[in-house]
């Protein structure tokens, strides 16, 4: 054998494998590409089977008025349709709801705001007229019993908070005259300036509170003429009913308001949350659409196919079909067998791959017993060279003990 011929041997079993590889990639390639096909072919059909089953099933509506259970599916049909509408009737219930809820907590602060500006303003009714009687408390005649023993429980009291008020506010008026002088001073005045309008402050609120006491008291009085100068007390008993009223409506509405935000909340809280509650809806309406779509391929496929239908129950339903569904029928038929063809050719392809699959194995095998055969001529010609060498081993001892 000449000397390079290993070599070219060698190179030409590389060769030859790259182009078995390129011949399997190729084939692997088809294979994708023709389950691809398929795939999208087997979408196609589905959804051409559901469109056709979906119009023979509405047909049905017309076709089984009086005995809507004749046929299992169209039963099925009847409640999964009724099912998915129960869900969106109550997902748009809940959806309601929530946007109810958004407008009664709206609502709320609303009406909360009103009787806030209403208190208000009730309470500085009440104590202008509190005002009002408690300065001109004993500057009548002692025949106003009434009006002095009404007021008398209070007007010491009230006497006392406006002298301290009046006290304080010229403290603090006496303050703001000095000079600033050093900053020691200045720290010392406005040390003192807090100090003082803290107190000054709850003076004026005991104060205020008193007045309003005394004019909430006064209002409710069944008899106003006690009071000397009776219009302007009358006015300012008209504002305060006025205003009582004011209130009493908007409370009576805050009331409402929050009672109906009770109901929604504890149905919200039966049902787990609103959100969780519409997606638990919407969940459910997705596991029937899809049990729905089922059926209407089942049946799609049985009219177009004729599978797996009873004689009459498929006659049936063949009836129902009309002539605007032919090209979709056609169609159904023509992607049926697109389908079938490509299981052909993919059958076909993995044949073709796994017999060169097998034939790789078998190259691989025949290379690893090649190998092994080499190794053992190799070790043969070792132990041939091994056997001259113990031979000529002894021959030069035997030449050795001539010599002794």
């Amino acid at each position: 054998m000449p000397r390079n011929a290993p070599e070219r041997s060698l190179c030409l079993c590389k060769l030859s494998k790259l182009v078995y590889n390129d011949t399997m990639d190729d084939r692997k390639r088809q294979i994708n590409e023709a389950e691809q096909r398929k795939k999208e072919q087997t979408i196609l059909l589905d959804a051409l089977l559901a469109h056709i089953g979906e119009a023979i099933f509405e047909r049905t509506n017309d076709s089984f008025q009086d005995d809507a259970s004749a046929f299992g599916e169209v039963a099925a049909y009847r409640r999964l349709q009724d099912d998915i509408a129960s869900s969106q009737d109550a997902i748009q219930s809940a959806e309601e709801q929530m946007r109810r809820f958004k407008e009664l907590e709206s609502g709320i602060e609303e009406k909360e705001r009103e009787e806030s500006a209403c208190s208000k303003e009730l309470g500085g009714v009440q104590a202008m007229l509190g005002k009002l009687l408690l300065d001109k408390a004993g500057k009548y005649d002692e025949d106003n019993k009434a009006y002095e023993e009404f007021c008398a429980p209070h007007q010491g009291q009230a006497d006392e908070l406006l002298a301290k008020v009046q006290s304080l506010e010229e403290r603090l008026a006496g303050l703001e005259q000095k000079e600033k002088g050093n900053v020691f001073t200045w720290i010392g005045k406005s040390a003192q300036s807090l100090v003082i309008r803290s107190f000054l402050g709850k003076a004026q609120e005991n104060l205020e509170q008193i007045r309003r006491t005394v004019g909430e008291q006064f209002s409710g009085q069944s008899s106003r003429s006690m009071f000397p100068e009776a219009s302007a007390v009358d006015a300012l008993c008209s504002d305060i009913e006025q205003k009582r009223d004011e209130l009493d409506a908007i409370l009576r509405d805050l009331a409402s308001l929050r009672e109906e935000k009770r109901r929604i909340s504890d149905i919200f809280s039966a049902e787990g949350g609103p959100i969780r509650h519409i997606q638990s809806l919407k969940n459910h309406i997705a596991h029937a659409q899809n049990e729905l779509k089922a059926l209407y391929q089942g049946v799609g496929a049985e009219v177009a196919f004729g599978e797996s239908a009873p004689a009459e129950r498929g006659q049936v339903f063949q009836s129902l079909a009309r002539s605007e569904d032919q090209d979709n029928l056609n169609s159904a038929v023509r992607i049926s067998q697109a389908i079938r063809d490509c299981d052909v050719v993919i059958g076909k392809l993995r044949a073709s791959l796994a017999i060169d699959e097998e034939k790789a194995k078998i190259e691989k095998f025949r290379r690893m017993v090649q190998e092994k055969r080499d190794r053992i001529l190799q070790a043969e010609k070792n132990i041939l060279e091994l056997e001259v060498s113990i031979r000529d081993s002894e021959t030069n001892i035997e030449k050795l003990r001539r010599l002794l």
